[in-house]
């Protein structure tokens, strides 16, 4: 048992209707977001692994054109990204994937990020999403394909903790943390974006 003082704050609610969600909800990984963030907040997309924990579906926002031959990318600040990740641009995942060799985040206004070989060009607006290893053009696949909508906070300094999880519903995608593309919303058909 232990117990944790906090201040209280509530996040802007997201979710305008709820059809249906996972009975019980699910368990929220935390190993790659420790040391990153202390709270993963509601409104992430989450996919499962074969061990039946739900992982983030990590994603950034792009905030600067890249050239096809960059191994540079400039993104929004609010992102859960960490060296070592291999990463793309669309969630359509037609682009070719390589791996983060490092983020400066020194800027106060984006971080960027130094991808170890080139990715294709980024257009301001893309999101860059995580995937499981370098691949060549069109061949990147979803670390964690996107399956479901947390619906609650997550402390990941603690154990593993559990969530709501949404898979029919209506959600406000402006107060959604991370960034969604239309590829991935496609993969999400039963939630509706508005």
């Amino acid at each position: 048992m232990f117990r944790k003082k906090q201040k209280e704050f509530q996040y802007a609610p997201g979710i305008e209707k709820i059809i249906e969600d996972i009975q019980g909800g699910g368990t929220i990984a935390r190993a790659e977001l420790k040391g990153i963030i202390d709270e993963l907040p509601p409104l992430v997309m989450v996919g499962k692994d074969a061990n039946g924990l739900y992982h983030t579906v990590k994603t950034g926002r792009i905030t600067a054109v890249a050239d096809a031959d960059a191994v540079t990318i400039q993104i929004a600040k609010n992102h859960v990204f960490k060296v070592g990740e291999a990463v793309t641009v669309g969630g359509a995942l037609t682009g070719a994937a390589d791996v983060i060799s490092a983020i400066d985040k020194t800027n106060p206004g984006y971080d960027t990020i130094t991808l170890a070989g080139p990715i294709g060009a980024a257009e301001i607006g893309n999101v860059l999403v995580l995937v499981t290893a370098k691949a060549d053009a069109k061949a990147a696949k979803f670390k964690y394909v996107p399956e479901v909508i947390t619906m609650n906070k997550v402390d990941v300094t603690v154990a593993n903790q559990q969530s709501g999880l949404l898979v029919r519903g209506t959600v406000n995608e402006a107060v959604m943390p991370y960034p969604i593309d239309e590829a991935m919303k496609e993969l999400l058909h039963f939630i509706r974006f508005v």
